[in-house]
């Protein structure tokens, strides 16, 4: 766990106090202590568990007061190196796009090869529609 006691006592106390100074002008004196017991009690007990799932996501280790290294090997030279090889097992097309992209005829190819945009056929919409067969489809639906 991560810090002492002395946070949840101090969470708790200012929780309490905090609930009793709102709760003192509309309640009677018993039920304002008895809620702010309550709110101490809740927030103790909240802060402990709130600690220890820091202390597990940190990984952080009180017996020793410091990290437990116990179930790790340290390697300083760990993170230290960038590997920037390529793989040696290029694939055959990309070595020929490479060769065609030294290749002094490949502006030829290349002018063979132009882009050409798509041409999607146009929407068509028709403007002579019957009136009595749209208000015929529009109740058959309706009446799905």
């Amino acid at each position: 766990m991560i810090g002492t006691i002395r946070i949840n006592l101090i969470v708790a106390a200012l929780a309490g106090l905090f609930t009793f100074a709102l709760s003192i002008a509309n309640n009677l004196l018993l039920t304002t202590c008895l809620k702010s017991l309550y709110s101490f009690v809740i927030l103790f007990v909240l802060t402990f568990g709130f600690r220890w799932v820091l202390g597990v996501m940190t990984g952080f280790d009180h017996r020793e007061g410091k990290q437990s290294l116990d179930n790790y090997e340290v390697n300083d030279a760990v993170g230290q190196t960038l590997d920037m090889t390529t793989p040696d097992d290029e694939d055959a097309a990309t070595r020929e796009m490479l060769k065609a992209n030294l290749d002094p005829n490949h502006s030829k190819h290349a002018a063979e090869t132009q882009f050409s945009p798509l041409n999607p056929p146009k929407l068509v919409t028709k403007n002579n529609l019957d009136p009595e067969q749209l208000a015929g489809a529009l109740r058959r639906m309706s009446e799905d």
